[in-house]
């Protein structure tokens, strides 16, 4: 099957994308990231900038900056320049003006503050813009984690941009998507299993650039196509809670295992993504009212 040229470049954008998340902590130039996407670099920068709003140095400066925002708030402990180092700046100078340009307030007193409603200045910033939904506060019921190995999984996804845990469920709309593409080529069975990957932090990231992946599981490759791109999700150690809430809900369960549970446990996490996941959903609507489990990547050294 033949892939036109638009849906061609948004697989290599995405690839690009996923590269940069993977590899924050080493170059990241504008050659590299053309080379990556097979792209001469002017038609790489226009390309990028008309699928994702920003120019890719904006977009690898915005991602190293709120990858080390959300460390902080995981954890407290954390060197700050030990974490710019791990995010992709050069030193700890450089880095505390682009966070403060960014954030608004210091490292050291983002850090100190260990929680973004505890900066007033931080939240106001945050409300105005409509990064954070009021009322998301962490959820302190006792939930069962369990910690173990997840394989890898293949998966063909379809990039959603906006708020996660929407009013107007237009993620699970996506899932609807991509049930009706599966469908289409025979995959769909009552054994299907999907996946959902959010990449970014709603309380940090503006809600329009909030990414999140919405992945069918495959048991055989696939080629890339009109609808859908395709990746690998890693294999790992990962902390899972399996619950039952409405998508505006789900939030708060990932604040309270990041957050809460994540400094009780003594546990590390690792660089890996977590995810979503849907076991066994077939042709029943992909949601999080109907069963989920929030998988949570741990390092697998003590």
């Amino acid at each position: 099957m033949s892939v036109d040229r638009t849906s061609l470049q948004r697989h290599r954008i995405n690839r690009v994308v996923n590269h940069i998340r993977h590899n924050l902590a080493s170059e990241l130039s504008l050659e590299l990231m053309a080379d990556t996407a097979h792209l001469s670099k002017y038609h790489f920068s226009r390309v990028f900038a008309d699928y994702l709003g920003e120019t890719p140095n904006q977009y690898v400066a915005r991602i190293r900056l709120e990858k080390a925002a959300k460390h902080f708030i995981r954890a407290e402990n954390s060197n700050i320049t030990q974490v710019a180092l791990n995010c992709g700046f050069s030193g700890s100078d450089t880095f505390s003006r682009s966070f403060r340009q960014r954030f608004q307030c210091a490292p050291r007193a983002f850090k100190k503050a260990n929680n973004i409603s505890a900066s007033k200045v931080f939240i106001n910033s945050a409300l105005e813009k409509q990064i954070h939904k009021p009322g998301q506060i962490i959820l302190t019921s006792d939930i069962k984690v369990s910690v173990g190995y997840r394989p890898e999984y293949h998966v063909a996804y379809i990039r959603h941009f906006g708020p996660y845990g929407d009013l107007s469920h237009s993620i699970t709309h996506t899932f609807t998507r991509l049930q009706h593409w599966a469908k289409q080529r025979g995959l769909l069975t009552e054994y299907s299993s999907f996946l959902g990957q959010g990449t970014d932090n709603c309380a940090i990231t503006p809600a329009r650039q909030c990414m999140y992946d919405v992945c069918f599981v495959l048991e055989d490759p696939i080629a890339e196509d009109e609808v859908v791109s395709v990746q690998t999700i890693p294999a790992g150690v990962f902390a899972v809670i399996q619950i039952e809430c409405e998508p505006v809900q789900l939030n708060r369960h990932w604040d309270w295992l990041n957050k809460q549970w994540l400094a009780g446990s003594k546990k590390t996490i690792s660089p890996r993504a977590s995810y979503e996941f849907f076991e066994h959903r077939g042709h029943a609507p992909v949601n999080s009212s109907r069963g989920i489990e929030l998988c949570l990547p741990i390092s697998d050294h003590p």
